[in-house]
């Protein structure tokens, strides 16, 4: 039996989305994350699903405003069923999401991605830079390890 369990789903970038479902039931979830929307390819792998786009989604979103190029995507997909997987990320900020988002589009240019989606890695770049820095905890001196005491002030004169 083997000991290494490989997750299930669609390792796109370091991002591991779902496995994916049928778009038609699929519903969002109550979480944030990315989504991306595929079509069956047999020229793709390993598994042989097309993106066709990446999009992001905030706590509570609803369908309708996820998928405003749904019409689009139903034409690029010529009659084949399109599917839907999603990259679970709680705690990220839309700004984080954005950017992961924008470096999908970038690797793999989906078919169906809306033209203000489409951005080049040095507007990647200039957007990280703008975002606000994150705020780091003050450094405190480091405590030694282990149970000596200090041994240094007891063996100078």
């Amino acid at each position: 039996m083997n000991s290494y369990l490989a997750p299930s789903g669609i390792r796109l970038n370091d991002c591991l989305f779902t496995e994916p479902v049928d778009l038609a039931s699929w519903r969002p979830p109550q979480y944030a994350g990315l989504f991306a929307v595929f079509v069956r390819d047999p020229n793709w792998a390993p598994k042989p699903l097309r993106p066709l786009c990446f999009g992001e989604f905030g706590n509570g979103a609803s369908r309708g405003t996820l998928l405003g190029n749904y019409n689009e995507l139903v034409a690029t997909a010529n009659g084949n069923t399109l599917v839907i997987a999603v990259c679970p990320m709680p705690f990220s900020t839309t700004a984080q999401r954005w950017a992961l988002r924008d470096e999908l589009v970038w690797a793999y240019n989906p078919a169906c991605q809306a033209e203000g989606q489409r951005i080049s890695p040095s507007e990647i770049a200039l957007r990280m830079q703008s975002m606000p820095p994150q705020t780091e905890m003050p450094k405190q001196p480091r405590r030694r390890i282990g149970f000596m005491p200090d041994v240094e002030s007891a063996i100078r004169p």
